[in-house]
């Protein structure tokens, strides 16, 4: 019943979908734009942003991937406004499981939790200075490796950032 129309539907925050309706609810591919310039273009199900899809805001700043139930959920690409960079899972709209976050001269590969680097993971930065081990609210915490520009490595704990 009422399958996969093509009309305009018009969101309570002003956003105006175009694609294809069911049950008059966005539902299959579209694209919602709002007058602001931002726009998001992909797969609805009964109204909400599920599956394979963009979301780009007029600042430039941008997601690319999968989302479930308005959420940015599962495999995605973000980029801030200024160059930040996320690659990787996502969990009800927050960075979570395995990633690659690239910011100010610094990239982090490794695990993330609740949008915070947490559990095993290696920063390196622009300076070729390079930390490998565990992580905690987003700081050095735990068994690793400080390895310096020209080699040296310094093992040990860390604690809420700081080599013990």
């Amino acid at each position: 019943m009422g399958c996969c129309i093509n009309t305009p539907y018009v969101y309570p925050d002003g956003g105006v979908y175009d694609g294809e309706l069911k049950n008059g609810l966005p539902h299959g591919k579209g694209k919602i734009q709002w007058k602001n310039g931002d726009y998001f273009e992909g797969n609805f199900e009964a109204g909400k942003k599920t599956g394979k899809g963009i979301f780009k805001w007029n600042d430039s700043s941008y997601y690319d991937g999968e989302f479930l139930n308005e959420n940015f959920h599962g495999y995605g690409e973000y980029q801030w406004y200024g160059g930040r960079l996320y690659k990787g899972q996502w969990v009800e709209g927050k960075m979570e499981g395995q990633g690659i976050l690239i910011d100010d001269g610094k990239q982090y590969q490794g695990q993330f939790k609740n949008d915070k680097k947490e559990g095993q993971g290696e920063m390196t930065w622009s300076n070729g200075q390079k930390y490998i081990g565990e992580w905690k609210n987003g700081k050095q915490h735990g068994k690793g490796k400080l390895i310096d520009p020209n080699g040296h490595v310094t093992e040990g704990q860390w604690i809420k950032g700081k080599k013990q």
